[in-house]
């Protein structure tokens, strides 16, 4: 099968073709999922990736349907997947060793006050590449962390970095997870919907004993700062969408204010508990007084209705699905670069919140006050008049939908099950 359906996005369910060949990766595939077959039953595929004998091309990229029951509970598979993971790195004195001694790298680093940079591009998404520190903010590294999901299961992390907490528990600043040849791709693609953080995948498929060393783990970190965009490559940063505002190098003519803005839609009493959480997290993170603008938006008056169609006309058609009559604005200073603290501490925390506790649709506005004067384009597009030169330019700066609410996700998909055992029953219309 050489075309596939994208489920979710900004344009609505099921509103996005993409071929075989336009996936890059097996980590991009995970990224887009879930995908289904195109046609009246929208079973779920998965995407295949080519096969090289010799230096020739023996099997082009293709997607293949799941078997049915591969598809119906989410988070059943999860744990089937995770439960089949630990077996498999309990028996793998490889990944123990690998483990071991990428955890050692980066106390040493932490202990030594040295960063772990990564950074990569997402052709897709900006012109501008993304930029982190891993151990940014960090007091120490633990392994076999273990992490809530927000769909109710639980996995365990190889490696996290952890922070001192905003209030009681430890902050998750970034994971590493070490990678065998069993590619788990639902348990990694759910987990990557979900996390607030970046997440460092290390694959060691093939790898001997003899291989895995001091050496090693120090080049399988220090390649998360080189940018591979084709094919595969041992060392991959995970991040949601959520989180590209935070890490991407913009440009500062594109703002002289340095503020951007999140649109959130969700139920009304979510909305609420976000305005408690977002002006508590502002207050404990030391933010001089206004400097975090929390304001729900709601259609009360004919001008207030504008600004929130307009709101709504950002983060896609079917906002109204999510909420009709109100929306939180949250307008925050752009972080100041890869070692700003404080901003980072406010975005990651952020992203959790609205990721694990909000379940909801968010938009961004790239500066505050920018017209959306071509709502059908999914990325923001700025133009420059540099006069001197008598040049215009275009720059394509980052996403305007960044989130997806999850439990909405487990929904259609199970959903989608459902509709195939009764014959492709529509679910255009779930919210």
């Amino acid at each position: 099968m050489d075309e596939a359906v994208v489920v979710f996005s900004r344009k609505g369910l099921f509103q996005i073709r993409i071929t075989a060949r336009e996936v890059r990766s097996r980590e991009h595939a995970r990224k887009l999922w879930p995908l289904v077959a195109p046609g009246a039953i929208q079973q779920m595929v998965t995407w295949v990736s080519p096969s090289f004998e010799d230096g020739k091309l023996r099997r082009r990229s293709h997607f293949r349907q799941l078997p049915a029951e591969k598809t119906y509970n989410l988070k059943a598979q999860f744990q089937e997947e995770e439960t089949s993971r630990q077996r498999v790195v309990r028996e793998s004195p490889e990944h123990r060793r690998a483990k071991e001694l990428i955890a050692a790298e980066l106390a040493r680093r932490l202990a030594a006050g040295l960063a772990m940079p990564w950074a990569f591009k997402d052709a897709d998404a900006s012109d501008y590449p993304l930029e982190g520190n891993l151990l940014l903010g960090a007091d120490q590294v633990v392994t076999e962390h273990p992490l809530d999901t927000p769909f109710g299961s639980r996995f365990r992390l190889d490696i996290a970095v952890l922070g001192p907490p905003i209030q009681t528990e430890p902050m998750v600043l970034g994971g590493v997870e070490i990678e065998l040849g069993h590619a788990f791709d639902g348990r990694k693609a759910l987990i990557g919907k979900s996390l607030g953080f970046a997440l460092i995948s290390i694959d060691i498929t093939e790898m001997t004993m003899d291989d895995i060393n001091a050496q090693w783990a120090e080049q399988a970190l220090t390649a998360t700062t080189r940018n591979h965009e084709q094919g595969r490559r041992q060392t991959y940063v995970y991040l949601h969408d959520l989180l590209y505002p935070l890490y991407a190098q913009l440009p500062t003519f594109l703002d002289s204010e340095q503020r951007h803005q999140y649109l959130v839609f969700s139920d009304d009493a979510t909305l609420r508990r976000l305005v408690s959480w977002m002006n508590l997290l502002a207050k404990t993170l030391d933010y001089p007084t206004g400097a975090i603008a929390v304001a729900i938006v709601n259609g009360k008056s004919e001008q207030s209705r504008k600004m929130l169609e307009q709101a709504g006309q950002v983060v896609g058609p079917d906002w109204e699905q999510f909420n009709n009559h109100q929306c939180l604005r949250l307008t925050v200073p752009r972080p100041k670069g890869p070692a700003d603290l404080q901003a980072h501490r406010f975005h990651m925390t952020m992203a959790r919140l609205l990721l694990s506790h909000a379940d909801a649709l968010v938009g961004y506005k790239y500066r505050n006050g920018v017209d959306n004067n071509h709502p059908e384009d999914d990325v923001w597009v700025a133009h420059r008049w540099i006069a001197d030169q008598d040049i215009h330019t275009q720059h394509r700066i980052l996403p305007k939908r960044l989130a997806e609410p999850i439990n909405r996700l487990i929904k259609v998909v199970s959903d989608l099950q459902r509709g195939h055992d009764s014959g492709g029953a529509s679910i255009a219309g779930i919210g």
